[in-house]
């Protein structure tokens, strides 16, 4: 237990974010602000990401799971931003979008150090920033 409250400590510190500690899961509370334009509308929307890692090993791995919402224009720079990391994609990671008009909702999910999910997750978040 004392690995994962460490590993959530320095996962909080690499997305600037707050977290909680439950039985057997660490869930990241990051809010995102997004400006929506539709036609002539301006919507402006705070977003709750869903970043947590769960399962966490006596190796330090866990399973890692994000979900971003982003504007359509932001994805080319995220993705990018993500596969250019320096931490390369561990062998088991997945991540698919669903798109509409005027976001994108991008999935990650990753067996890894929630360190090294968190890092990448958090880089990408800066580049569009």
């Amino acid at each position: 237990m004392e690995h994962m409250k460490n590993a959530a400590e320095k996962v909080g510190l690499l997305l600037n974010a707050e977290i909680e500690i439950e039985p057997g899961k660490c869930i990241v509370k990051k809010k995102r602000t997004i400006d929506i334009h539709a036609d002539n509308l301006f919507f402006p929307c705070i977003l709750d990401m869903d970043i947590s890692f769960e399962d966490f090993r006596n190796n330090g791995f866990a399973v890692n799971r994000a979900e971003i919402f982003l504007l359509p224009e932001e994805l080319p720079a995220f993705t990018i931003a993500l596969n250019e990391n320096q931490i390369p994609f561990p062998t088991d990671y997945q991540q698919w979008q669903v798109t509409n008009p005027n976001i994108v909702s991008i999935w990650i999910k990753s067996i890894e150090p929630p360190e090294h999910f968190a890092e990448r997750l958090s880089i990408a978040l800066r580049v569009i920033e």
